[in-house]
């Protein structure tokens, strides 16, 4: 009976193997295609590249009236014209999605000297930790997942990723605005995102005769959302940043890390000091945790005024050509205390 079973065990397993091959063979690149094209385009990227860049849309960007429309990545390849800086870009990605990119790269055959990676602040909120677009996002790293491709399909399948609905994103980010407290080391009246969002909703901003200027009053809360929060270790982005740096260290690759710049100015007109105060501390606690072995962090969080963003009634990164230039050339700043031989002043 023993070796009956044996049999069959050993059967099955040849067959998993001849099913594992045949799906390899006629079907694991068109699903790769499919679910997985930015996995691909690295794999694709890395061959040629010197420097790896790895962003979200903030990169690819542009103004209908720019003059120059160059991504942030063109623009800094200026200042390195005998190197190739090649970027990958994909919305809403960030260090969770990025730590996996890195497990693409071929460090014996395409080991690049350097790899940028986008550190947006906005990364670390809650509205986009819990954004609907965490599924699809994570849903295209399933079939590169350190199992066999067939068993990754089954894994795909099986939607055994992180695929919560949108309504149950939602209720983890309105738990976390409402229970998250916020410390300050002086006194402030709001103790939550919730709390503060609420007081800034009912007559925040005021017309000049009295009545609620509602414009100006949403547009401070979409800032309090998206920035009010303090950066510590258990914030679930700070674990993959920490990835990151720890690959950087094992593999010994220099990363960078770019620290996008914020709308600072109307930060502080729509909210004001409290707000600036919470974005500057995020941002020194950034700096003092990364600044350190094999990464570097290239600090834009103010360098471009509120009239270079090309979104003006929203939070995000994206700039006109002027914001994007300002940006390459504080990367390209940090870029150069490695490629200094290689570096031309372009702007």
């Amino acid at each position: 009976m023993i070796k009956y079973i044996s049999i069959r065990v050993f059967g099955l397993g040849v067959l998993l193997v001849l099913l594992n091959y045949l799906y390899v063979l006629f079907f694991y690149q068109r699903d790769l295609r499919e679910k997985s094209d930015k996995i691909l385009e690295l794999r694709e990227s890395q061959k040629k590249a010197d420097i790896l860049y790895f962003a979200e849309s903030s990169n690819v960007n542009f103004r209908e009236n720019d003059s120059i429309k160059l991504s942030i990545s063109e623009l800094t390849n200026l200042f390195f014209p005998k190197l190739k800086v090649i970027a990958v870009n994909n919305v809403a990605s960030h260090a969770g999605i990025f730590k996996y990119w890195l497990n693409e790269i071929d460090l014996i055959k395409n080991k690049p000297k350097a790899i940028v990676v986008t550190l947006n602040l906005r990364s670390f909120d809650a509205a986009w930790r819990h954004s609907k677009l965490e599924t699809p996002l994570r849903e295209s790293l399933v079939l590169v997942e350190p199992y066999p491709p067939l068993f990754n399909r089954f894994l795909l399948a099986l939607q055994a990723f992180d695929s919560k609905d949108e309504t149950e994103r939602e209720k983890e980010m309105l738990k976390e605005w409402k229970e998250t407290q916020l410390h300050f080391p002086f006194e402030f009246k709001y103790k939550t995102v919730r709390e503060w969002d609420g007081a800034m909703a009912n007559g925040g901003h005021l017309n000049a005769d009295g009545s609620w200027d509602i414009k100006k009053s949403e547009l401070a809360c979409h800032y309090i959302k998206a920035y009010a929060f303090n950066l510590n270790e258990h914030n679930p982005r700070v674990r993959d940043f920490d990835d990151i740096a720890a690959w950087a260290n094992e593999n010994k690759v220099n990363v960078y890390f770019n620290l996008l710049a914020e709308n600072v100015e109307y930060a502080d007109s729509l909210v004001g000091k409290e707000l600036v105060f919470l974005m500057k501390q995020n941002r020194d606690f950034l700096m003092k945790r990364y600044n350190r072995n094999y990464c570097k962090v290239a600090d834009n969080l103010d360098v471009v005024p509120g009239k270079e963003f090309t979104d003006q009634d929203w939070t995000t990164e994206h700039y006109g050509y002027r914001g994007r230039m300002y940006i390459a050339r504080n990367l390209a700043a940090q870029l150069k205390t490695q490629f200094e031989n290689e570096y031309q002043k372009a702007y």
